[in-house]
């Protein structure tokens, strides 16, 4: 899988709270969060690391209002799981849907119901 994409641990639960967020957040106001909801005490720096990661990879983006730099999503979390998805696939199994599901089912069958929700997702997707 290209690692250039994938999040680390830490980056996640910044994309969490960004995702979450109505509006773009200050780098304070996520230190803040961070210490106030998970008990981490972030510096800074440290914060400022992980929002260059997510940067870099193109998943945050940033933008300056007076002197205050504010963070923000540019993927959603439906589309950043989508694109990870979609990596899974062409990777490990060569974009083939089949062979991801032979692997995922490996020796266990189906269930009916099951069956019957795969069913309907490929007929309306059709």
């Amino acid at each position: 899988m290209d690692r250039s994409k994938k999040m680390s641990e830490t980056e996640a639960e910044i994309m969490e709270v960004l995702w979450s967020a109505e509006e773009p957040m200050s780098a304070s106001r996520l230190i803040d969060y961070f210490a106030e909801n998970h008990g981490k005490v972030w510096k800074a720096p440290t914060l400022a690391t992980f929002l260059a990661r997510l940067t870099q990879k193109g998943l945050v983006e940033s933008e300056r209002r007076g002197r205050v730099v504010y963070y923000f999503p540019l993927k959603s979390r439906a589309e950043y799981s989508q694109d990870q998805a979609r990596e899974v696939l062409d990777t490990m199994y060569g974009g083939s849907v089949t062979r991801f599901f032979a692997a995922l089912c490996g020796d266990t069958p189906l269930s009916d119901e099951d069956k019957a929700e795969l069913r309907k997702w490929l007929d309306e997707e059709g």
